[in-house]
């Protein structure tokens, strides 16, 4: 069988999964890995460094003259693909217009379908939900082309992924196991330890709790940790010389600032221009006010964005905009709803307005009639408790309302769209039928949840991708990527 392998992991784990494959009579015609991985190609495989996919720039030794330009037929077929990635596009190309958008997108449709016809894969084995552009465009002209997609999902309960061909339709085998246990009720006790753990856990967790997911943030984005994760930071500590290069490269540079005055002025303002300027964080400041929890209320809480789970995972409701519009036009007359940011939003992406998030993004939010949008300080598990529901395009704390027996309300596709207590919306009038149901005493069910997490049980795989997936997480690495590697073998097996 002929493999395209999407997988730019810098990892001995990962060519230990390559050569499983080999081992097995997998062919790995295409590669795209991280760069660094150029030490462990295969002879004939194709490799593709990530950074050049991402760029739009094509793999060494593909003849790209032979492609034809796209015909109207293939380009109106990708219409919503299309329409998703210039949203995406908003990563690799935060300037660039519409028209220019556009052309860039064709030649990248162009490339992947002229590859994807060429070599013919059998099946195409992505680690995550793509959400790059370029592998999200492969999976898309993969369904296309009738090529069978591998694709892993990763739950919120560490060490536990879903393996999938559809992002979209979510874990065939949890919904196996969902049909197959329709009226067998489980007890905490029927479920394995680490999700026993987890679901106990939550239950009686308190306000203070920070997810695996925010910790890791805060860590990866600490001052500390990006000054000492440079490779060449870590080897003058190790052989003694980080204190005299420090001192060096000071008086150096303040040498060269003297001889500069314009560059010695731009440090020393630098900082107070930016203190002025207006940004995210202060226009948000700008229309917040404090909420009345005593009131009915819906918990919006936004996604940090670029992120997967609002794009792709999200389709249209990427704007979380339209998102609060269709959810405020359905909403009973004495409710409200209040908004509150993501707490990684400004961690990770800074305060300067993005095409993600631009000038007058808040405010557009505060002007929609019943629209509240509330203090990062307010304890997000205070509204969920506190809410009538929680809505989300398919966040964390939609997750933790169901939880916590909150009724759920999300727009988009996540991980846990199966679950009781989830109401799954896509306009108007699905959210009014939603809240309809909330608004007459709806709670999501304890019992209907263990029933859930026990079929999640069975369905799920031990194992993890992102770091911050692994953080409280039971099963290594290693053993994590076994159980990976063995997942998608008798995944092929079924596609042979």
């Amino acid at each position: 069988m002929k493999l395209f392998v999407i997988w730019p992991e810098k990892s001995l784990e990962l060519v230990k999964m390559l050569l499983e494959f080999e081992k097995h009579g997998q062919e790995i015609v295409y590669w795209v890995g991280h760069d660094d991985s150029e030490a462990y190609r295969f002879p004939k495989t194709i490799f593709h460094s990530y950074l050049d996919a991402v760029k739009a720039k094509p793999a060494a030794g593909v003849a790209v003259s032979e492609f034809l330009p796209l015909d109207t037929d293939l380009i109106e077929k990708l219409y919503i693909t299309e329409s998703l990635i210039l949203t995406m596009l908003n990563l690799l190309v935060p300037e660039s217009g519409v028209s220019e958008r556009k052309h860039l997108y064709y030649e990248m449709v162009q490339y992947w379908f002229g590859v994807l016809k060429k070599y013919q894969p059998d099946a195409i084995i992505f680690p995550l939900v793509p959400h790059y552009v370029f592998d999200y465009l492969i999976y898309e002209l993969a369904g296309l082309l009738n090529i069978k997609t591998v694709v892993f999902l990763e739950t919120r309960i560490p060490g536990r992924l879903f393996l999938m061909n559809n992002f979209w339709e979510g874990s065939q085998a949890l919904q196996r196991e969902l049909e197959q246990n329709k009226g067998k009720n489980s007890v905490p006790e029927d479920l394995s330890e680490d999700i026993r753990e987890y679901y106990n856990f939550h239950l009686n967790k308190n306000s203070g709790f920070l997810p695996p997911n925010i910790r890791y943030l805060k860590i990866k984005h600490s001052f500390i940790y990006r000054i000492f994760r440079n490779q060449k930071i870590q080897k003058s500590i190790r052989d003694g010389t980080f204190f005299p290069k420090t001192l060096n490269y000071l008086l150096r540079e303040l040498r060269e600032l003297k001889s500069n005055p314009p560059a010695f002025f731009k440090i020393l303002f630098t900082p107070v221009i930016n203190f002025l300027k207006w940004n995210l964080k202060k226009e948000y400041a700008s229309i917040q006010s404090d909420p009345d929890l005593n009131k009915k209320f819906i918990f919006l809480a936004l996604h940090s964005q670029p992120e997967q789970s609002s794009s792709p995972q999200g389709g249209v409701f990427v704007d979380q905009i339209l998102l609060i519009e269709t959810l405020a036009a359905a909403l009973p007359g004495d409710w409200l709803i209040y908004v509150k940011e993501h707490p990684a939003q400004w961690l990770r992406n800074g305060l300067n307005f993005s095409p993600y998030k631009y000038r007058g993004y808040y405010e557009t939010m505060a002007k929609i009639k019943n629209v509240r949008v509330v203090p990062m300080n307010i304890s997000s598990y205070d509204l969920i408790r506190k809410s009538q529901a929680v809505a989300s395009v398919g966040g964390a704390a939609s997750w933790e309302a169901v939880l916590a027996s909150k009724p759920a309300i999300i727009f988009g596709y996540p991980w846990y769209k199966d679950c009781p207590g989830v109401f799954k919306v896509n306009d108007v009038f699905s959210c009014r039928n939603a809240l309809a149901k909330i608004a007459s005493g709806f709670l999501a069910e304890q019992q209907k949840i263990i029933n859930y997490l026990a079929g999640l049980d069975k369905a799920a795989i031990r194992g993890f991708i992102s770091p911050s997936s692994g953080l409280d997480s039971k099963v290594s690495k290693e053993a994590g990527m076994k159980n990976i590697t063995q997942a998608i073998l008798e995944e092929l097996k079924q596609i042979s």
